[in-house]
């Protein structure tokens, strides 16, 4: 069986690779991963760089489940709908995957170019997966999430991965180790401990490269560390007293950052009674200005 996966990046195209890798396993098939682009001048050097970045990421998880599979850019100065038909036809390919984006009530008259063209003219069925941020389940989100988890703690790092087993987790001990696997992989989060592990050189690293992450500490717990968690750009600062509510807190850092948002009020908002329990009333009131700011900016 041989398999097609028309892939541009996106919450939706993750979704439907993730169901072709699921159907590849079943049938044992071979899987392809087309990123159709039209070539030319209006092909932009960035578009090609993102479109290789995502061809990547396919592969990998497509490797990780031990799937053969080829996954390239296909420029061949068709329209994406005509260019996966026409790959369709040449391959013999059995069935196409697609991801569809959540659409308003006129935008599904039309269902979308791409989609409705091949849906019209594929020579084999075609699969497609609708992603909606709104009705996603914590698991769907999370699930085949690449993560970077950063702790000097094996015990901490066993029961993240007890906890985390829907995604593809790598682990470090050390700065050095977290620093390396930055350079050599693409992640999705990074989960990172303060002490011990140098979590906040960690955290300029990810946020040079845009990577969201979530600060997971017990023994920097303090008002301090929360506000210097904010102010380097964490997008969460999560005690480890909650580690057994970590797949929620991942759910709601991925959730802000889909929308666009690096947004604190979810976490902040839930944990709000923690931390006046840890810290004590008017904890806040040190450092007034800074907390009014914060949250007059997330509405808190």
């Amino acid at each position: 069986m041989k398999i097609l996966v028309g892939y541009d990046g996106g919450e939706e195209g993750r979704l439907a690779l993730a169901l072709a890798r699921d159907t590849a396993v079943f049938h044992n098939a071979f899987v392809h991963v087309i990123t159709s682009m039209e070539g030319g001048s209006s092909e932009k050097q960035a578009d090609i760089q993102t479109a290789e970045k995502n061809l990547n990421f396919a592969k990998s998880l497509l490797a990780h489940a031990h799937i053969q599979c080829d996954c390239q850019q296909s420029v061949r100065g068709m329209s994406a709908g005509e260019d996966l038909v026409k790959f369709a036809e040449e391959n013999e390919i059995n069935q196409i995957f697609l991801g569809i984006r959540k659409k308003s009530r006129a935008q599904k008259a039309i269902l979308g170019s791409t989609a409705r063209y091949v849906i019209l003219k594929a020579p084999c069925p075609v699969t497609t997966v609708k992603f909606d941020l709104d009705t996603i389940s914590t698991q769907d989100l999370i699930k085949d999430r690449r993560i970077l988890v950063v702790d000097d703690e094996p015990d901490i790092l066993e029961t993240i991965e007890e906890l985390m087993d829907m995604c593809i987790l790598d682990t470090a001990v050390s700065f050095e180790a977290a620093r390396k696997k930055l350079d050599e992989s693409i992640y999705d989060l990074a989960i990172l401990d303060i002490m011990g592990v140098r979590g906040y050189d960690i955290l300029t690293l990810a946020k040079e490269k845009n990577l969201p992450a979530l600060m997971l500490t017990a023994h920097a717990l303090t008002p301090e560390n929360l506000k210097e968690s904010i102010t380097k750009g964490a997008d969460a600062y999560i005690p480890k007293d909650e580690l057994a509510n970590l797949p929620t807190h991942v759910a709601d850092v991925l959730r802000n950052r889909i929308q666009g948002n690096q947004g604190y009020g979810a976490w902040f908002s839930k944990l709000k009674p923690f931390f006046d329990k840890s810290f004590g009333s008017g904890w806040q009131e040190k450092d007034k200005n800074f907390w009014k700011s914060f949250n007059d900016k997330y509405g808190r």
